[in-house]
């Protein structure tokens, strides 16, 4: 349906098509419960999310990698990612942060993330659509803000809530 603009004499769009078209709120989530299927990359940056299990589907397993935090992954978790790696805290105990000179190049995960997004862009391995951290579920928390506040993490990877 259309109406007619007094002004100009043109057919214009009713609200409710105008709304469909450009709308400002979001009318599809962008992950839904079952995560069928990762996210587009959008701005060059590659979706991130931080869990405490790997998503099951082939969707996410071709285009992705994943990065067991802490945990042994078994076979069957590893299966099928184009890129498995495992990631463990640095050896000799806690940090005191990024900012911390004595705790720079320590191996922090947010470095490790960043070495792998640097690698791709090197073009080391194959390509990757999406990043997945699997982490014990007491450490998501932690890992999330960790990986938030890494100002040169946020160039590659766009953190999914």
């Amino acid at each position: 349906m259309t109406a007619q603009d007094r002004n100009s004499g043109e057919d214009t769009p009713q609200p409710q098509e105008r709304a469909k078209a450009t709308s400002l709120f979001q009318t599809e989530a962008t992950l839904s419960t079952a995560m069928r299927a990762p996210p587009q990359m959008r701005g060059g940056r590659m979706p991130l999310f931080v869990l405490e299990d790997a998503p099951q589907g082939l969707a996410w397993r071709g285009k992705g990698g994943v990065v067991f935090a802490g945990i042994a992954p078994t076979p069957a978790q590893t299966q099928g990612w184009r890129c498995a790696l495992e990631w463990s805290g640095p050896e000799g105990g806690a940090t005191h942060g990024g900012h911390c000179l004595c705790c720079v190049g320590r191996g922090g995960l947010d470095q490790f993330l960043l070495a792998q997004a640097q690698s791709r862009v090197r073009g080391v391995g194959e390509p990757l659509e999406v990043m997945v951290v699997v982490c014990a579920p007491q450490l998501v928390a932690a890992y999330k803000t960790q990986l938030r506040t890494s100002v040169f993490l946020s160039a590659f990877y766009a953190l999914q809530a």
